[in-house]
């Protein structure tokens, strides 16, 4: 199947005088289907000004000159960026299409060149133009249209250019983004390898599964009915497994969690500690030691089933996030994913 070409033009010209002649034959390219660019492109940038205007020139098909009444800016090489421009483009072999005033005389003073040096360097830069290639003459920017508009269509037809063909694939740039993304991940996984040949723990000496492990914290108790206060600082301690505890802080590390969510997951096996009376107290501000909350991180770590999150964050979150490794997804999927055959529980069967 054919694909359109489209082809981009730079307009090159002396501005604040050519504003309307500029506009008209940015219009006439919009028309043929074609890109203009120049000048009015060009936005802030830190590179230098004509570091800038190359890349654009390298990127077109089409040169198009337009010459007025002024030269021009003068740049530190002694010409104007109109001339430099000019050329730049002839360098790299890009066609180069000439509209000179036919007119000059006829040219309002305010759009001329008001010293003698501007004078002689923009009349010597017209005869070089038109030396060098055909030109057309314009005297109204009606017209320099319409002469644009003709002299883009012929040498399109007389002299083809590579142009830009919209691409209905990846492009090159979310070709190159793919790649970057999987050199990274190779090189992730080439240091996690290294390092786990290198572990200094033998894997089958650390403490897991259906082993135990004591939890420890603290609560405030307050008897029932009490209207006189007698709260009171106590210590408790629960016993679970290590699969208990990956159970229940696990699914919060799907998405990435914070230490102050792991911790009252934690906290929750208050409930299996024989320190504390339930029915007879009121419970408040549950909290487990730091040693035991760093105690468990360390043992999943060590384990290779939790790992720090990555995710971007605001500047100001400064909370610890923890997430499930590869290895610790696979672990809690084992645990928690229900089997054939399982008896519901008593809210899926009323």
């Amino acid at each position: 199947m054919s694909q359109s070409i489209r082809y981009q033009v730079f307009v090159s010209s002396t501005f604040t005088d050519l504003k309307e002649e500029r506009a008209e034959v940015l219009q006439a390219i919009w028309e043929l289907d074609c890109i203009p660019t120049g000048m009015e492109a060009f936005v802030a940038s830190n590179e230098a000004q004509w570091d800038v205007i190359k890349k654009v020139i390298d990127e077109c098909d089409y040169y198009v000159l337009i010459i007025g009444g002024r030269y021009g800016s003068v740049t530190a090489d002694g010409i104007s960026y109109t001339e430099k421009e000019y050329n730049y483009a002839k360098s790299l072999g890009i066609p180069v299409l000439g509209f000179v005033h036919g007119n000059p005389e006829n040219i309002p003073l305010s759009k001329t060149e008001k010293e003698e040096p501007g004078r002689l360097r923009l009349s010597a830069f017209r005869t070089r133009v038109m030396d060098e290639h055909p030109v057309r003459m314009w005297t109204n920017y009606q017209e320099l249209g319409g002469q644009a508009s003709r002299s883009i269509s012929r040498a399109i037809k007389v002299n083809p250019r590579p142009g830009w063909i919209r691409n209905i694939g990846p492009s090159n740039l979310d070709l190159l983004e793919q790649i970057n993304a999987i050199t990274k991940e190779n090189s992730a996984l080439k240091a996690k390898i290294s390092v786990e040949k290198n572990y200094p723990i033998n894997l089958d000496d650390l403490e897991n599964g259906y082993d135990k492990v004591t939890i420890e914290g603290f609560v405030t108790l307050k008897p029932k009915g009490s209207t006189t206060g007698g709260s009171s600082r106590k210590k408790w301690k629960a016993i679970a497994s290590w699969d208990d505890i990956f159970r229940d802080v696990g699914p919060l590390l799907m998405n990435e969690s914070t230490q102050e969510l792991i911790e009252k997951a934690i906290v929750r096996y208050i409930g299996w500690s024989q320190d504390v009376d339930h029915k007879t107290h009121v419970e408040s501000n549950h909290v487990i030691t730091p040693e035991c909350y760093a105690a468990i991180i360390v043992q999943f770590r060590a384990l290779g089933l939790i790992d720090k999150g990555i995710r971007k964050r605001a500047v100001s979150d400064k909370a610890s996030y923890w997430a499930l490794t590869s290895k610790g997804e696979n672990y809690l999927i084992g645990l928690l994913a229900r089997k054939k055959g399982t008896e519901p529980t008593v809210e899926e069967s009323a």
